[in-house]
């Protein structure tokens, strides 16, 4: 009975597969694919479903079957088409062919030199999904389909169109040609084809390298920093300096970072310049909000700055002169293809103009020096399409010796003199050694081994001789901060409209918060040799991070993330969770709405003298005493392309809350005591708060690039121990800020720039009041002689006196010889009008009759032509 049933059932299933697959001989005419399945199904008796409109217009070519199964007939008719049959309770579906998916991913590079391309735009129209290479030119592009047509684009670069088969993953390195030596009346109308409103990021900017060097320059030197303060946003702190001060924020604030290692100095001659030779600059992004979760340790911005990797094919280089400094760069192959190296020095050279002048003056120093020089290398090593390696090297140095030496007149100098030397040098130096890995078409890594220090001494020596007694009086001051470190990154990119970024960082600091020793002899004796009691401080960072870059439908896209960090110093451990989220909204009208909120802390201070920035403010670390800053930030924000994508607008209203940020006490000494009190003494911690309205109009590609930015801001700090208690406003709260950058290519080897600034007036402090003091006891005799006189100050940053402005003006005559070289002569002017800013005011005198007083001000920057002349070979 068993075999009987078993044997039933079999033939039950034969039956009904022969019924379902039936054998049919049938011939078919030349028709449409429509009747022949009309056809089919009135000889096979099993229903066909189908959707019209997917077989209209497919014509099917005759054919005849003798004893052909069914699913032989259909999957014949349908090949070469988009359709596919499936069998579903009975019925025969037709339908859509399933998309294969395929990822598509590898590296941009420059056809020419192979360099790897940072933001590149890569979008597949047909799907309207894209993406943009990462911070070291990798992409990842997975799509359905076997077949991709993708078109590349970048500033500078000729579009590249084309169409690449997948079927399954494949690895393709894009070369793209450039279009900057040409010199010919051309308008580049390629560009970053992801629009502003499309992306999550706001409050970033991109600043090309070759927009830095077309703005006007001062002495003839193109310099980064006073590019930045020409945006909204950054304000440029005293004249002729090149500190930033992003949104309220301090200097301290800003991480600047060269190829992944922090700077933390990064000016020259006291603040004038910064430390960036431009010729090695390949990619600069400033992060003023919104930042994302990859970055941490600071309050107001990020500045990324990307150097040169090297040629892989050829030897050239460039070389420039200007009134204040030469440079020269070379890069090219060690083994084409595989190995490249990028080596690029500058020094300045006032001491070797000025020594001489100085020298033969009649009151000129015994020595002078004042130069710096920088110095930046860079090796990168193909192992192989999967792995590379980079080794990044930068060393940068200020130094300043002034030894004067006096004789009264018609005295032997030998028996009489006073010597003075004053001596200072204060640099950095950085390191990183980084490997890039591609585990999967969908997955990049890279890892960094970082290394970075700034010292600063000075040292402050005199002599006295009257006959045959001598005395000396010697100071020195060392500081600076030192970081050793590792770090790793994940950048996985399932889909183009997701992308996941994690990693992991460690960082070990010493920190010398002011070294200060003093030591006076007299004929040879010691009569005073001490120390502050300031040492070495030792500290740890820990920092973990996850982002999701997420366009959940066409009209919203979100980016949100999470940093935490830690920080161990002298037995406190403090800790920071930091949320990060970013998102944008498709309008009506192709407006994007944009918003964010930042939580940002940062475990280190900068002790700053409050009315300049110079090398001897001093790095300190969050301490048991001293916590930690914190700052909560928030941005709304519109933006859209304009006028056929040549222009890019942006409006962001921002408001920032900042925590635990430090002020010298009122009558703090600036060097620290040497009564044995240490810098957490001398300072008093509260709270900031910054907001305003940020414009944004920008041109990228054209004959005609540049900007018009304006800003509308207010800050304000609030320190309990400082302005007895009550709000300030901080010393660069300007409310507003004006900038018109231009640049315009007049004819083929002609290039005009321009950039005109306003500002108005900065807060400074002004004593109302002086009085007589009292030194020692009173005597009747004693009058009004040699009485030292006592300041009242009733409010810090109590006055604003003028307003800023200023017109720079630029032109470059561009020449490309038969060897193929390009020679550039640029002439600038910088404060082309003469006007009269001053960049410190003090106080001449009080009115005896009314309640006024007369200022006067340093003008450090009149008006001033310059020139200079590069060589490309």
């Amino acid at each position: 009975m068993r075999y009987r049933l078993t044997s039933l059932l079999l033939l039950s299933w034969l039956w009904a597969t022969a019924q379902s697959n039936p054998k049919l001989s049938i011939s078919i005419p030349a028709t449409t694919l429509e009747a022949a399945l009309k056809l089919l199904e009135q000889e096979s008796k099993i229903p066909l479903s189908y959707e019209y409109t997917r077989i209209k217009n497919i014509s099917v070519k005759a054919r005849t079957y003798k004893e052909v199964p069914l699913e032989t007939i259909l999957k014949d008719l349908l090949e070469g088409t988009s359709l596919i049959y499936k069998r579903k309770a009975g019925n025969i579906l037709i339908g859509p062919r399933t998309k294969l998916s395929g990822t598509l991913s590898g590296f941009v590079e420059d056809a020419a030199s192979g360099e790897k391309l940072i933001g590149v735009s890569l979008t597949a129209p047909r799907e309207q999904a894209g993406t943009t290479t990462n911070n070291y030119g990798f992409y990842s592009l997975t799509l359905p389909g076997d077949s991709i047509q993708v078109q590349i684009s970048y500033i500078g670069y000729q579009r590249l169109d084309t169409v690449i088969a997948l079927g399954e993953d494949k690895r393709v390195n894009f070369r793209l040609q450039s279009g900057s030596r040409q010199l010919g009346e051309i308008t580049i109308r390629s560009g970053r084809t992801q629009r502003i409103q499309e992306t999550s990021q706001m409050s970033a900017i991109n600043l090309p390298a070759r927009q830095v060097r077309a703005l006007p320059r001062l002495l003839g030197e193109p310099d980064l920093f006073k590019a930045l303060q020409m945006l909204p946003g950054v304000k440029q702190g005293t004249e002729a300096t090149s500190a930033l001060l992003v949104r309220g924020g301090t200097p301290d604030q800003n991480l600047i970072l060269l190829d992944g290692a922090p700077l933390y100095n990064p000016m020259h001659l006291l603040g004038v310049f910064s430390t960036f030779n431009t010729s090695m600059l390949k990619d600069v992004t400033l992060y003023k909000g919104a930042f994302p979760a990859r970055y941490g340790g600071r309050l107001s911005s990020v500045v990324d700055v990307s150097t040169k990797d090297g040629d892989m094919n050829q030897v050239h280089g460039d070389f420039s002169v200007g009134l204040l400094s030469t440079q020269l760069t070379v890069e090219g192959p060690l083994k084409k293809g595989k190995t490249s190296f990028v080596v690029s020095g500058r020094r300045s050279y006032p001491d070797l103009i000025i020594t001489p002048i100085a020298k033969n003056a009649a009151d000129g120093p015994e020595k002078f020096s004042l130069y710096f020089y920088d110095l930046n290398a860079k090796l990168h090593h193909q192992f192989s399409d999967r792995d590379q390696l980079y080794f990044s090297f930068y060393t940068g140095k200020d130094r300043l010796r002034i030894l004067e030496k006096y004789t009264p007149t018609g005295i032997d100098p030998s028996q009489v003199y006073n010597i003075s030397d004053l001596g200072m040098q204060w640099g950095n130096l950085t390191g990183t050694l980084r490997w890039n890995h591609i585990y999967s078409p969908k997955l990049f890594s890279n890892t960094m081994l970082i290394g970075s220090r700034y010292k600063f001494n000075t040292s402050v020596y005199s002599e006295d001789k009257y006959g045959n007694e001598i005395t000396t009086n010697l100071l020195k001051l060392n500081s600076g901060i030192q970081d050793y470190g590792a770090k790793t990154d994940f950048d996985y990119r399932p889909a183009p409209a997701h992308s996941i970024k994690m990693g992991a960082a460690y960082m070990f600091r010493v920190f010398t918060p002011g070294t200060l020793r003093t030591r006076q002899t007299d004929n040879n004796a010691v009569t005073l040799d001490s120390m502050n009691n300031n040492r070495n401080i030792h500290a740890s960072e820990i920092d973990l991070y996850a982002e999701d870059d997420w366009e959940i439908t066409r009209r919203l896209k979100l980016n949100a993330g999470l940093h935490w960090s830690a920080f161990m110093v002298q037995n406190s451990f403090y800790h920071s969770l930091q949320p990060r989220i970013s998102m944008r909204y498709l309008l009506p009208w192709d407006w994007g709405l944009k918003a964010s909120y930042t939580r940002m802390t940062q475990y280190i201070h900068l002790l700053a003298n409050n009315s300049v920035s110079l090398p001897t403010d001093l790095w300190v670390p969050a301490t048991q005493k001293i916590k930690p800053q914190q700052a909560d930030q928030y941005a709304l924000g519109l933006s859209r392309n304009l006028f056929g994508n040549r222009f890019e607008f942006s409006a962001e209203a921002y408001y920032k809350k900042m925590h635990n940020v430090i002020e010298y006490r009122e009558g703090a000494d600036y060097l620290t005591s040497s009564k044995g009190d240490t810098w957490q003494e001398q300072v008093a911690s509260g709270t900031g708060e910054a907001y305003g309205l940020e414009l944004l109009l920008q041109r990228k590609t054209g004959r005609l690039t540049g900007w018009l930015g304006y800003t509308l801001a207010w800050s304000e700090r609030n320190v309990p121990d400082v302005n007895f208690g009550r709000p300030f406003p901080y010393k660069y709260d300007r409310r507003h800020d004006l900038h018109i950058v231009a640049a315009y290519r007049l004819r083929k080897n002609i290039e005009l720039s321009g950039a005109w600034t306003y500002q108005t007036a900065a807060p400074f402090t002004i004593p109302v009041a002086e009085y007589e003091g009292i030194s020692g006891p009173l005597t009747p005799d004693a009058g009004n002689i040699n009485r030292p006189r006592v300041e009242r100050i009733n409010s810090r940053n109590n006055v604003r006196i003028e307003a800023y402005h200023r017109l720079d003006l630029g032109i470059s005559f561009i020449k490309e010889k038969k060897n193929g070289n390009v020679r550039t002569w640029n002439i600038s002017v910088l404060n082309a009008y003469n006007q009269q800013n001053p960049f410190f005011y003090y106080v001449n005198k009080y009115s005896e009759h009314s309640s006024s007083v007369e200022l006067t001000g340093d003008v450090l920057l009149p008006f001033m032509p310059s020139f200079s002349y590069s060589l490309k070979f």
